[in-house]
């Protein structure tokens, strides 16, 4: 079986000049869910603002309304569990590990 995982609303931020507001995450939400069936979506990653912790609630709020809440994840990293009650705490459930092997990010 094969799934798709569209990382537009985490990885697409990171192309210069691009930065959603939350309007514009929801209707790539919806489009990609909704209209395009994609299996799982990362919307952000954690830890990277206020107003990106305050949009993923609101994300999580409608994909746990609709129905999609198990299609959301976030990018975490390893970071004594702060990624983690960040990604719970706004409301999301699935979490994408992102483990680093320099020492600097084995010890922080």
């Amino acid at each position: 079986m094969i799934e798709i995982m569209d990382t537009t609303l985490r990885d697409g931020e990171q192309t210069s000049g691009v930065s959603f507001v939350l309007q514009e995450k929801l209707s790539i939400a919806r489009l990609l869910l909704e209209e395009l069936c994609v299996d799982r979506i990362e919307i952000a990653s954690a830890r990277v603002s206020s107003g990106e912790y305050e949009t993923v609630k609101k994300l999580a709020s409608w994909a746990q309304s609709h129905g999609y809440i198990d299609q959301l994840e976030v990018l975490g990293f390893v970071d004594n569990r702060v990624s983690l009650e960040w990604i719970q705490n706004a409301g999301c459930k699935v979490l994408n590990l992102l483990c680093k092997g320099s020492l600097k990010h084995c010890t922080l």
